[in-house]
């Protein structure tokens, strides 16, 4: 496995199922071999795979290898399934109904990232998630990397550029890449994605840059 990617957070709804499948795609059309790995129990990113399939009699769903893993022992099974070319990206299931299997996802990733949208709430909710990587690290075999990407942003406002700066301030790790509120892709789930020229596509080739991982 070249690469692994976890989207975290406390709760449901920030748009980490939208994120790691609009970033499996971005990877996939970027020439990267892409293992999309559904670690919750809700199975939505599978369900999105079936839908499309459903859809197309040629198609087997997403255009990379897709498994679902909701086990809290996701960073001893991963790298047990995972090819030595893959990317994973695994979409994490929220962490205050599923602590352990998000524990586990902590272990294992490489890059964790926390989406929230640029609004006090959501960025006050980071601090469980933050603690339990904190509490998680020394567990690692290596240091993992944890960065903030701001979702949901609207781009006639000023509050992504003031939370990604008081973010910095304290300290965080905020991503370049940011993620506007858009149709294409709150409204996306089970329809197929074309992630090239979109704000995935530049959030995969930082990772790819932070990572040093090439074709």
């Amino acid at each position: 496995m070249k690469l692994s990617v976890a989207f975290l957070n406390l709760k449901p709804g920030t748009g980490k199922t939208t994120g790691a499948v609009w970033l499996s795609y971005a990877l996939h059309e970027l020439g990267h071999e892409v293992l999309y790995v559904d670690a919750d129990k809700a199975a939505s990113g599978l369900e999105w795979s079936d839908i499309i399939a459903a859809g197309d009699t040629a198609s087997r769903g997403f255009p990379f290898r897709v498994i679902g893993m909701a086990s809290p022992e996701l960073h001893h099974r991963v790298p047990e399934v995972a090819r030595p070319d893959e990317i994973a990206v695994i979409d994490v299931p929220q962490m205050e109904d599923h602590a352990a299997i998000a524990r586990s996802a902590i272990r294992l990733a490489d890059e964790r990232i926390i989406p929230v949208a640029p609004h006090g709430i959501e960025i006050n909710r980071m601090a469980p998630v933050l603690q339990e990587i904190s509490d998680i690290d020394p567990l690692r075999a290596r240091p993992g990397r944890t960065s903030v990407l701001l979702n949901r942003v609207v781009r006639s406002s000023t509050a992504a550029e003031e939370a990604r700066e008081d973010l910095a301030d304290d300290g965080y790790d905020v991503l370049s890449a940011e993620i506007p509120f858009l149709v294409k892709y709150s409204q996306s789930f089970g329809l197929p994605v074309k992630a090239r020229a979109t704000e995935f596509e530049s959030l995969a080739h930082e990772l790819l840059k932070r990572a040093e991982v090439t074709a």
